[in-house]
């Protein structure tokens, strides 16, 4: 049972997360579409703005992953009960 009980706070966790890397992400989308008027005055803040989208793409992609795990670990251990 603590097993069980460790898995689902790790998940509950790795959701918490996930919940703040998909707010980040929206957020930087949102702010590039109200400004992309801007983008020939700044070049290097858009071109940061993609790159930093593109690293919390991946991040939340692999925790994604990761929590699918965790689900399957939950699975397994419920089943074994």
């Amino acid at each position: 049972m603590a097993k069980l009980d460790e898995a689902k706070e790790r998940l509950g966790l790795l959701k918490f997360w996930l919940g703040v890397f998909v707010a980040c992400f929206v957020s930087i989308c949102a702010w590039c579409a109200t400004n992309y008027k801007l983008f020939n005055e700044a070049y290097v803040l858009f071109c940061l703005a993609v790159l930093l989208d593109i690293v919390l793409l991946v991040i939340i992609y692999k925790l994604n992953k990761e929590s699918k795990n965790i689900l399957k670990e939950i699975k397994n251990l419920k089943s074994r009960e």
